[in-house]
């Protein structure tokens, strides 16, 4: 009887240590990546009302908070400068004491959208990535990428977790991981310095479209039907993806508040059902992927949709979402845009050369936010246009020396008088002037000119250092 009386108070005693015991979101945990020479926000669970006293190992600094009546503890701690070498943090409360290990310190990045962010560098079934086998065999633990990938799920509510873990650059690791956004951290590396680790929280899923991924409070204000969040349980998972803010509840708000250096975002395919209602939701999206982490206007740098032309029905729409998707730029501060329109694949939704489309993010943030690429990194921007009688004249930005290529006729270029209907063009950036002048006799004298207005177009308009031009429309509009 005695013996039974110790094990039930050891059991009592072992429940409520494990009750009081320190305790993490996934995000908080062995292996992972804080940013640099910032206030990194840790957050978790502690005995309700105690003091959580965090202790860094790279400084003798030591810092404490208070939870709150439930356990809840946030707190935010400077980091150094980055560097490959791994740290240790440890917490403890009144009554516990944990310890996160393997820690670096570098730049972190949130990477999101649908399956072609999603696609993995060991890619889909039939369709591969270019060069995935040799960046899965050339991975190795001890070069300083790290990756985090979200799992999938839905929720009619913003929830406090998720499920995933900080993965070393393994072979198999790198296998996994979405290739757009592991391309773009080996270019980061590549170029801030091989002991500059990049940290990647990766939380995509394929055939999304932005509704989803929308807080349940900017749905409402759009208009957005969000009536069937408490019914998700009683919804097929298919189902339960389209539903405005599912996503956002499950795999972005669980990612809040990790301090990130900024935002990737590969999505669009399935938003060319309505191009315009996109063009009123992306800047929204932003926003409030913004405001949740609550870093002020941290940087996006999106894809631009590939040419491919299976649609279907919806083929019209797909060069209206693209110059949907251009608008972006000038309607928030801190966007950027990849384009990709000379590396898509008319019969495949999903290119295999996902290296150029991450390094072609990279460019955006080593040119605005490293200070190093001072070069090049959008491709032409269309400034405006120039009637001179007998041609319209169309000048760019961005151009990085010039828009190329020089006397040869360029494809896909369509101009429209005063009618409105647009004629096959003559284009060609002449070597006199290095200008893009449009010729069309049908047009009379030229209102407005379109470029690569077609679901899978040719580029034929670059900069300097040969990346192409975002399709196109002179005045701005979606035709």
């Amino acid at each position: 009887m005695i013996s039974r009386i110790i094990l039930s108070i050891l059991l009592c005693l072992s429940t409520l240590s494990a009750a009081a015991k320190i305790q993490f979101p996934a995000l908080i945990s062995d292996n992972m990546v804080l940013q640099q020479k910032t206030d990194a926000c840790l957050w978790g669970k502690a005995s309700p009302g105690s003091t959580v006293r965090v202790s860094p190992s790279w400084t003798k600094d030591k810092y404490s908070t208070a939870a709150d009546s439930e356990g809840r503890w946030t707190i935010n701690v400077p980091t150094p400068a980055a560097s490959a070498t791994g740290h240790s943090i440890t917490i403890s409360d009144n009554d516990s004491k944990a310890t996160i290990n393997n820690v670096l310190v570098g730049e972190v990045w949130y990477c999101s959208g649908q399956s072609n962010m999603e696609m993995p560098m060991r890619g889909y079934k039939h369709q591969p990535v270019d060069g995935g086998l040799d960046m899965i065999l050339q991975a190795r633990e001890d070069v300083p990428i790290r990756m985090f990938t979200v799992g999938k799920t839905v929720s009619p509510v913003p929830a406090g977790d998720c499920n995933g873990s900080w993965k070393l650059n393994t072979p198999g690791n790198v296998a996994e991981c979405s290739a757009t956004a592991y391309y773009f951290a080996d270019e980061l590396r590549r170029v801030l310095g091989s002991d500059v680790p990049v940290g990647l929280i990766i939380s995509a899923w394929g055939g999304t479209s932005v509704q989803p991924w929308l807080s349940a409070e900017v749905a409402e204000a759009e208009g957005l039907d969000i009536s069937r969040l408490p019914q998700l349980s009683d919804i097929s998972e298919g189902e339960a993806i389209r539903i405005p803010s599912t996503l956002y509840n499950s795999m972005a708000a669980p990612v809040f508040p990790f301090t990130v250096k900024g935002m990737l975002w590969y999505q669009g395919e399935n938003n060319c059902n309505d191009p315009e209602l996109y063009e009123r939701l992306m800047p929204r999206y932003v926003e409030c992927m913004r405001k949740g982490f609550g870093l002020g206007d941290i940087p996006f740098y999106y894809v631009q949709i590939a040419p491919h032309d299976a649609y279907g029905d919806l083929t019209p729409n797909v060069p209206r979402l693209r110059l949907a998707q251009s608008h972006l730029m000038k309607q928030l501060p801190n966007c950027g845009m990849a384009v990709t329109l000379d590396i898509g694949n008319c019969y495949c939704i999903h290119p295999a050369d996902k290296r150029d489309v991450g390094k072609r993010l990279a460019y955006w943030a080593l040119a605005k936010d490293y200070g190093i690429n001072s070069f090049a990194c959008s491709g032409p921007v269309f400034n405006h246009m120039e009637w001179d009688g007998k041609r319209a004249l169309l000048f760019f930005d961005n151009t990085g020396g010039g828009v190329s290529p020089l006397e040869q006729e360029l494809d896909g270029f369509e101009a429209a008088g005063e009618d409105g209907v647009y004629h096959q063009a003559r284009a060609i950036v002449e070597c006199e002037t290095g200008t893009l002048s449009i010729y069309c006799k049908e047009a009379g004298e030229i209102k407005k000119v379109r470029y690569a207005h077609s679901a899978c177009p040719t580029a034929s308009l670059f900069d300097n250092y040969g990346l192409p031009a975002s399709p196109f429309v002179t005045d701005g509009s979606l035709e």
